[in-house]
């Protein structure tokens, strides 16, 4: 089967702030920056990145009002001695903009200018751990493991009650070849918030290959927790089809295609298994959809349909 690409979870829009300012140019700002927020909820990364930038050629003035420990408590803002040196005229809101403008970079394909923006935004606010985390997650991405997890170890070391870090650097290391200690990270993200569906997708698809039965009760586990999430079932499919339950895993299969029509792998699976049952009609339509959803995957799903056509032949 095609293995479901996981979410990659960014941490730090939704930052919707009502603060008022009397200097006029954070009050633009701060409108510029809601702006930004709204554009990137609607998937308008475009609108989204140039009202983030307002906001950060807006915040980065002097500050020379009364309200600055404001904004540094509700931003997040450290004002540690060794951060002092590089903040000294650069408004709190900076680093918050140039974090959510890195998330609509990211959206967009641009790796470097995303990774760009959370660089310059920690020489702002070195304590914002947000920003550690949303470079994680771009490293990540781009296939740098050992920097990712160099980033939500930063964040594990100086908030060891962070689940979300814990389970994305489980993710990190699952893709770094280190089982063990991706599944000790699971593990531990489900301790400090057993409630979190997708932790258990993550622990199940880290063990599947040895422990069926225990990825199925985590698969199960992530149903009963979020209904309505597609990975859920996707992942539950999976652990259907190696236990040669091909009905249920149609099901599931077919489930998260209903709950997100543009889960790629998802028409992937199921085509399989449609071809495997004798519905060609039906498989090649899944396998097309498929592919147009994400081309990337024409290699692999071309070599599990060959080797699925040359097994049945010899049925």
């Amino acid at each position: 089967m095609l293995s479901g690409s996981r979410v990659l979870i960014l941490f730090l829009l939704a930052l919707f702030l009502s603060l008022t300012a009397n200097a006029q140019s954070r009050h633009d700002a701060l409108e510029a920056y809601n702006r930004g927020c709204k554009r990137y909820l609607d998937g308008d990364f475009q609108r989204a990145i140039a009202e983030f930038t307002r906001a950060i050629d807006l915040s980065s003035q002097p500050d020379a009002g009364n309200q600055r420990e404001q904004w540094k408590a509700a931003m997040g803002f450290t004002s540690d001695a060794s951060d002092s040196g590089s903040i000294t005229l650069i408004d709190p809101l900076t680093a918050v903009a140039l974090g959510n403008r890195a998330l609509a970079r990211f959206r967009l394909g641009d790796m470097s200018g995303a990774l760009e923006d959370c660089n310059r935004g920690l020489r702002i606010n070195p304590g914002l751990l947000l920003l550690y985390k949303n470079r994680g997650a771009i490293r990540w991405a781009t296939g740098d493991m050992e920097g990712a997890i160099s980033d939500f170890d930063q964040v594990i070391r100086k908030n060891p009650r962070d689940a979300e870090a814990y389970n994305s650097r489980g993710n990190c290391r699952m893709d770094n070849g280190d089982l063990a200690g991706a599944l000790a990270d699971f593990d531990q993200a489900i301790r400090l918030d057993p409630r979190k569906a997708e932790f258990y997708c993550d622990r199940g698809g880290a063990s599947l290959d040895k422990d069926v039965e225990g990825a199925l009760a985590d698969f199960e586990r992530a149903v009963q927790l979020e209904p309505h999430l597609a990975m859920a079932y996707f992942s539950r499919g999976t652990a259907w089809t190696r236990k040669n339950s091909f009905n249920q895993a149609l099901a599931d299969f077919t489930r998260a295609i209903e709950l997100d029509p543009h889960m790629a792998v998802a028409y992937g699976n199921r085509g399989l298994l449609q071809l495997y049952q004798g519905q060609d009609a039906a498989a090649e339509k899944d396998f097309a959809e498929c592919l147009k959803l994400d081309p990337t995957l024409e290699p692999k799903l071309r070599a599990r349909i060959t080797a699925e056509k040359a097994r049945l032949s010899r049925r």
